[in-house]
């Protein structure tokens, strides 16, 4: 039975590659990281940017029923201003752990209120008075919690203590040799964490959740503060869900995967094994996230066969392992080349027709198509690198020139680091074999794997991170989606045959 086909002319994208400005939950894909998250089971919620994190935050954001969820979207947060709420008598690497609790409760606190059928009740009458007393508002925003000098407690009804005494108020500004901050705001925290936990259960709600996203906004240099930062901020989102309340408080950290594994403390490796969730996608799951949209967009019973034709790529390559090859195998890559590859063939059937051909037929997607795409997409996912890499390596692009200057996509060690080292700038810290491993890291190279049976096969980090990095390596290949903004070429024998395809 042939497929039908469905006329992409009235599809205007595949989606935005921001989720923040997609209607994605018109097509959100339930996977096994919705169920994860729902559970409370999730502390930190781990991927590579573009891997599907926001579209996750906005999925819990607007749920309803016993889980109550809020965003939390860290584009523009003042980091200088909580940056100077500093605990000068906790160790170094926790330094913030006391500000972010008081933040989480804070945010707690009001969702439980805003959730609220009676907002009468003691508690929540608690957590209104604190709210106005110090914000003025009962919605102040997530930018403004830190702002105030001082934090007003008398006649909230909350009446913390530390060391038997009630806390009137909490000043930041003082001197450094105060060591109090910590303590009174641990206090203070603790006591809203209770007014919201029995506010959610007057409520009949079984948890409250807050999803923090957005964390790799504004930065350039992912220096000490920041790391500090973040850390505390993991740590005290795991102290609060770390106390029985009757109701599950549970703030979930989503977190780019580079700048975790930058973090260093001593709990890390314990987060990773029990409380950490990845995201991770693979050629089913991708491919039924685009026939969600499909459907969503054409009708029951479209699919990605029923907008390609069925003729192969070269090397009998279908066009989807053509494009998912290129793609860091994440949401963002994949619809970003469908994007172009789109716009290329309503511009071919157009052009078609108004140079006198036949009327236009449905638009789908040919092999000219995807071809034509990956100049752009080429350049987008290098725009997409420098996002991620300057912020470890400033200079990375001295390496991605290096591999240019080689001209193939496979590649030696000694032709690397002659090229490298000739580009490298003063400010450039890493050696070239540094830089490789670096590139690794992110994705940009692979290198050659033998197996003890004469095979040989490409290990790349987001395909198979288990391999780990081979510091004996000699033969290393670019990434194909960088192919075109490099200005590779297959190396071929002398016979002229390709000594590396693009498959994979």
């Amino acid at each position: 039975m042939a497929t039908k086909t469905f006329d992409l002319s009235k599809l205007a994208s595949f989606g935005d590659v921001a989720a923040e400005d997609d209607a994605v939950l018109d097509y959100f894909l339930k996977t096994d990281a919705v169920n994860e998250i729902g559970s409370n089971d999730v502390l930190l919620a781990l991927g590579r940017k573009g891997s599907g994190k926001t579209a996750l935050v906005r999925y819990f954001a607007e749920q309803g029923g016993k889980l109550a969820s809020r965003s939390l979207n860290l584009g523009g947060y003042p980091w200088n201003v909580h940056g100077s709420r500093i605990d000068r008598g906790a160790a170094q690497i926790e330094a913030y752990v006391s500000s972010w609790k008081y933040v989480i409760s804070v945010e707690l606190a009001l969702l439980a209120y805003e959730r609220a059928p009676n907002k009468n009740s003691p508690s929540a009458k608690a957590i209104r008075s604190f709210a106005e007393k110090n914000y003025g508002s009962l919605a102040p925003a997530l930018s403004d919690l830190l702002a105030p000098e001082k934090i007003h407690v008398e006649g909230t009804s909350l009446e913390p203590e530390i060391f038997g005494f009630k806390l009137g108020s909490i000043s930041f500004s003082r001197d450094e040799t105060d060591m109090r901050l910590g303590a009174e705001l641990n206090a203070l925290s603790e006591a809203l964490a209770k007014s919201a936990a029995q506010v959610a259960k007057e409520s009949g709600l079984e948890a409250l959740q807050l999803h923090f996203d957005e964390l790799d906004q504004g930065i350039t240099l992912f220096d000490g503060q920041r790391k500090q930062m973040l850390t505390g901020l993991i740590l005290a989102a795991r102290e609060i869900r770390s106390r029985d309340r009757g109701v599950k408080l549970s703030p979930v950290v989503y977190l780019r995967t580079d700048l975790w594994d930058d973090l260093s403390f001593s709990d890390k490796n314990k987060i990773t094994q029990t409380k950490a969730l990845t995201l991770e996608w693979d050629s089913e799951s991708l491919l039924a996230l685009i026939n969600e949209r499909l459907q969503a967009r054409l009708g029951k019973g479209a699919s990605w066969d029923c907008v390609v034709t069925d003729q192969n790529m070269r090397g009998s390559q279908t066009k989807w392992n053509h494009i998912l090859n290129r793609t860091f195998r994440r949401p963002r890559d994949v619809i970003k080349f469908l994007n172009f590859t789109l716009e290329r063939a309503k511009s071919r059937v157009a052009a078609s027709t108004a140079d006198g051909g036949d009327p236009a037929g449905p638009v789908i997607l040919e092999n000219q198509d995807v071809t034509y795409a990956r100049d752009a997409y080429s350049r987008y996912l290098k725009a997409e690198l420098d996002d991620e890499i300057i912020a470890h390596w400033p200079q990375w692009e001295e390496a991605l020139q290096a591999c240019s200057a080689i001209s193939t996509l496979t590649f030696r060690r000694r032709e690397f680091s002659e090229e490298y080292d000739r580009r490298k700038s003063p400010e450039n810290p890493l050696s070239a074999a540094e830089a490789l491993k670096m590139l690794y890291r992110f994705s940009v190279i692979g290198y050659e794997r033998r197996s003890g049976y004469g095979g040989a096969s490409w290990a790349f980090q987001y395909t198979n991170p288990g391999a780990g990095w081979d510091n004996a390596a000699t033969l290393f290949k670019v990434h194909l989606g960088l192919k075109e903004y490099a200005k590779l070429r297959e190396e071929r024998t002398q016979a002229g045959t390709p000594l590396d395809t693009d498959d994979e």
